[in-house]
């Protein structure tokens, strides 16, 4: 299994802003690869810590309120810097 490419991470993000897709696709998504990450070609690592980064978008520290807002959604878009 090869990891998403950073444009393609983006690219679900901005769906989820968009409301194409939920949060928790995309988390699920993403903690796919992690979780599975001795069968994943890492060519690009920055792209991963990107990847690792956007596995708890959907975690929530309220009812009907996640830890990320839309605006961190836009700032990881923007941003060259993954946590």
């Amino acid at each position: 299994m090869i990891q998403p490419r950073k444009d393609e991470i983006t690219n679900k993000l901005k769906k989820v802003i968009n409301n194409e897709i939920t949060r928790e696709e995309v988390g699920t998504w993403a903690y796919d690869f992690i979780s599975n990450d001795e069968n994943v070609e890492v060519n690009d690592l920055e792209a991963w810590h990107y990847l690792v980064s956007i596995s708890v978008i959907d975690i929530m520290i309220a009812p009907n309120k996640y830890l990320y807002s839309i605006e961190d959604i836009e700032a990881w878009i923007e941003s060259d810097e993954y946590y």
